[in-house]
């Protein structure tokens, strides 16, 4: 500017100094879900190492809920020690597993991966839709608000008539895969009765539904169906030669 170089000069009265600190990290989220419609406050606690508070105030000391920039969610920490935070877990409308991060300056935040599950299970689907009548089927229920809770079950029902097993609900644990998906046993046709009869169910629906933690199941409409595996009686050829079309007939019992 006017053919000058201009240049800042410190104010030599000001005084800055800066500090080096070990990066926060987080190995625990305690607890690591909670019901899309919990009432009241609920809290969350974070177990780690390199926790530290900046200022009376800890103004800097923030939690961040979120799996995406423009989803954020950001609530202030409760410093408790260097190894142990608490935070608000913030209100949220629908089933989902949120990233939880920390930061103790109020700008770089943790990238542990560490998770909190917002759950209210709803069951869309579940593969396969025909189970083997010896129960060795595995069945991939698909939905939505699953969290990895340990506690997860599948329950078995028929929407007409109650079923049991061995003279109770027909309930198998299930495994979390991923916050869409959890994978669950079945049961032997033959284990499977209408209650009070002694009757099987034989080629009649079965409902499956899903809970996370307690017995309180969803109520959706997936059906299954056990399937006859087939007999095969005779074929009209045993053997072809590999560079001749032929046509191969099967007869089975179903």
């Amino acid at each position: 500017m006017n053919d000058q170089d201009w240049v800042d000069v410190k104010d030599p009265a000001a005084d800055y100094s800066f500090q080096y600190y070990a990066s926060p990290h987080i190995t625990t989220v305690s607890p690591s879900y909670g019901h899309v419609k919990a009432k009241g406050v609920v809290t969350v606690e974070l177990a780690g190492s390199g926790f530290e508070c900046y200022g009376d105030d800890c103004a800097d000391l923030r939690c961040r809920f979120g799996n995406h920039p423009d989803q954020y969610i950001y609530a202030k920490g409760d410093f408790v020690s260097s190894e142990l935070v608490r935070c608000k877990v913030p209100q949220y409308t629908k089933p989902d597993v949120l990233k939880v991060e920390l930061t103790t300056n109020g700008e770089s935040y943790t990238s542990d991966n560490k998770t909190y599950g917002f759950f209210d299970p709803f069951v869309l689907d579940a593969t396969p839709r025909l189970i083997a009548t010896d129960g060795s089927t595995q069945v991939a229920i698909k939905g939505i608000g699953f969290v990895d809770s340990g506690q997860a079950k599948a329950l078995y029902s028929n929407r007409s008539s109650a079923v049991v097993c061995a003279g109770s609900q027909c309930v198998k644990p299930a495994a979390f895969k991923d916050k869409h998906t959890l994978v669950t046993p079945t049961f032997a046709q033959a284990d499977v009765k209408y209650q009070g009869k002694d009757k099987s169910v034989l080629w009649d629906p079965l409902y499956i539904d899903a809970t996370v933690i307690g017995d309180e199941f969803t109520e959706n409409e997936v059906e299954l169906f056990y399937y006859k595996d087939l007999l095969l009686k005779a074929a009209n050829i045993v053997e072809a030669p590999s560079n001749v079309q032929a046509q191969l007939l099967i007869a089975t019992d179903f």
